[in-house]
């Protein structure tokens, strides 16, 4: 059984310590928010059973980053960096056009509406969702397994799946508006592309985290 190695695991929770007191912040200082959405925002029906995936997230924002360092140093660091800007982008953009979405009210009939109305109740009121974190996040992970050449294709293929389906739970547990998705998931990229094997930037995060 291989070793289990608490050096990135580390270095995800500062990243996620960051990200949850960036945000908590902006929610203080942020003006009045927007409601957005549209007409076909509000035909998506409300799927329960898709809270799954969306809490997946959580841990697959640990497992994913791993599963990279493990096989690619350069490529931790440059997934490390490209969350650290679209946290920092993202939250800028939650100040200067903050933003809210209307959700439905859901029953507690059942153990998955229950689980959904808890994920609400810690998210109250729907601020700051555009661009949607869940879904820019999710993009990283497609992008950097993708362009990692150790990772194992079923690996690379299931993390695909995964993701595709948290990106979908934003939409039908009501979390987020298809602009949240589209524009998290372009934050994601135009990052990916900017800072993409771009040695001199990794290097110095390197020796800054010290892997």
């Amino acid at each position: 059984m291989k070793k289990l190695d608490f050096k990135p695991l580390k270095l995800l929770i500062y990243l996620i310590l960051f990200q949850i007191t960036i945000y908590f912040f902006t929610k203080l200082i942020q003006g009045t928010p927007h409601i957005i959405g549209s007409t076909l925002d509000n035909k998506l029906p409300f799927i329960n059973i898709f809270i799954i995936p969306y809490v997946l997230w959580y841990l697959m924002i640990f497992i994913v980053p791993y599963i990279i360092y493990k096989k690619d140093k350069n490529k931790f660091t440059e997934y490390f960096i490209c969350y650290f800007i679209t946290i920092i982008i993202a939250n800028f953009t939650y100040l200067i056009y903050p933003s809210v979405i209307i959700r439905p009210n859901i029953e507690n009939t059942s153990l998955l509406n229950i689980i959904t109305n808890l994920v609400y109740s810690v998210d109250t009121p729907a601020l700051n969702c555009f661009p949607s974190i869940h879904c820019a996040v999710s993009m990283m992970f497609i992008l950097y397994t993708s362009t990692t050449k150790n990772i194992d294709l079923k690996y690379k293929i299931s993390i695909f799946i995964i993701s595709i389906l948290i990106m979908l739970s934003t939409l039908l547990i009501k979390q987020h508006v298809i602009l949240d998705l589209i524009s998290g998931d372009i934050l994601a990229l135009i990052v990916f592309l900017i800072i993409r094997n771009n040695k001199k930037v990794t290097n110095k995060f390197k020796k800054l985290l010290r892997i």
